[in-house]
Order: C-alpha cells, then sequence, then structure tokens
C-alpha cells in the first residue's frame, strides 16, 4: 500500500504529452494513487461477486427490472472475459501510455460510484470481473475529457483499454446515458473523495493529500475564471 507522503507528492505530477510525443519525465512513473485505487476496486468486485454467487440469477445490475435502453447500455459492458492482468496493472498503462493525471482517476472512481449507487432515475451498476475493463476504460475516458485540457483521441484510449475504437465510443455514449449526463464534480465532492483515500492510505499525512490535490483544483479554477474575464476584452479587440 502506498503512503500517505507518496500520494501527496503524487498529487504535484501532472504529466503531459507534447505534440512531438513528448513527456514530462513524471509521466514514467504511474502515479501512486493507481495502487490505492487498484486496491479499492478489487474489493469492490470481489464483494460484488459474493453477492451476485449469494443471488442466482442476479446481474451487474441491481435493478432486475431495467430494461429497454438501460439494460441494453449494461449489457454492453459485459465482455464475458475477465482481464488478463491484476487491476494496478491495467490501471497503470492509462498513466503510461495515456499520461491521465492523478485527479482523472479520483473523478473516474466518483462516476464509478455515483453508478454503484444509481444516478437519478438510472439502474444501479456494479463493477465485476467481466465488465471491469469496459467499464473502467469508459470512465477514464470520459474523465479525462472532463478533467483535462488537452487529451488523446478516443482510439488511443481505446487501444490503451484493449478494445476497438468503435466500441470504446458506443461504450463512451452507453456510459453517458447511465450517468445521465450528470458529470459534475464540485470541489466538496471531489474533497469528499479525497478523504475516502485518505483513510485507504492510513493515518498522518492524509490532509496533504487533500491539500494537495485541493489546491491543484483551485489553481485550475483560477485559470478558467481568469480566461473568463479576459474574453469579453479580447473579443472587443477583435472587432
Amino acid at each position: 500500500m502506498a503512503s500517505a507522503e507518496e500520494l501527496a507528492s503524487d498529487a504535484h505530477a501532472f504529466p503531459r504529452g507534447g505534440d512531438d510525443g513528448s513527456t514530462m519525465s513524471a509521466a514514467l512513473s504511474p502515479p501512486v494513487v493507481v495502487s490505492v485505487l487498484a486496491s479499492l476496486l478489487e474489493r469492490h468486485i470481489a464483494r460484488n461477486e459474493r453477492a451476485l454467487a449469494a443471488s442466482p440469477g442476479s446481474t451487474a445490475c441491481c435493478h432486475e427490472e431495467a430494461a429497454g435502453d438501460d439494460a441494453r447500455r449494461i449489457a454492453a459492458f459485459d465482455g464475458g472475459t475477465v482481464l488478463d492482468m491484476g487491476m494496478r496493472e491495467f490501471l497503470e498503462r492509462f498513466a503510461r501510455y495515456a499520461h491521465v493525471s492523478p485527479q482523472v482517476y479520483v473523478v473516474a472512481y466518483a462516476y464509478l460510484d455515483r453508478l454503484r449507487r444509481g444516478v437519478g432515475d438510472g439502474p444501479v451498476v456494479r463493477v465485476v470481473s467481466t465488465n471491469a475493463q469496459r467499464l473502467l476504460t469508459a470512465a477514464i475516458l470520459v474523465a479525462s475529457k472532463f478533467v483535462e485540457d488537452r487529451n488523446y483521441k478516443n482510439s488511443y484510449f481505446a487501444a490503451v483499454g484493449g478494445l476497438s475504437a468503435a466500441e470504446l465510443g458506443e461504450l463512451e455514449l452507453d456510459f453517458l446515458f447511465l450517468m445521465r449526463f450528470r458529470l459534475n464534480v464540485s470541489v466538496s465532492v471531489f474533497r469528499s473523495y479525497c478523504r475516502h483515500l485518505e483513510r485507504e492510505v492510513g493515518h498522518g499525512g492524509g490532509y496533504q493529500v487533500e491539500r494537495c490535490l485541493q489546491k491543484a483544483l483551485l489553481v485550475c479554477a483560477g485559470e478558467s475564471r481568469t480566461q473568463h474575464r479576459q474574453a469579453p476584452a479580447a473579443a472587443a479587440a477583435a472587432q
């Protein structure tokens, strides 16, 4: 298990891919947060599959009455196959090859947690071994588009996740509908997931995790407000 100090320092790593394919040196080392989330997800999967085994006929969807489009969307994520690698190794691929930041992993986990609880009138979707590959790839892709300013194409994420570009395109749309397009993660919600990570890492230093990740969000928010204020002036100057 990663230490709180490692996770705190990891929050400062913002690997970026240049147009020429170059990256910051931090991109060479997968975010420490990956090991924490991998551990969480492995426990979730084990717990969900125990529950399914205890209820013959159950599926990854807790709402057995789910039908129509929702049922089809949920079924699309069940590939019937299990990842041929560990959860940590799979998640690390996105840090190493798609250079997603630690914040993307946190937001992706928030999305999966929302699906676990059910979003609005949507069905409850649980992560199990047979849907993990598709569900995680779609969650990371959508979270990356929500958090990052620049992203690789869907085809690149698909290759990293072991899917075809066409399949991931359909899964992304299915994911958005299952989420009811409620993708916003407020600062307070983001902080709550940081605190959840703190409990996973252990006592002592957990505050640093929240503070560092929160600082990153505030910096991004500040840049956004500055750009918003500058936009009218730029438009006036262009006239």
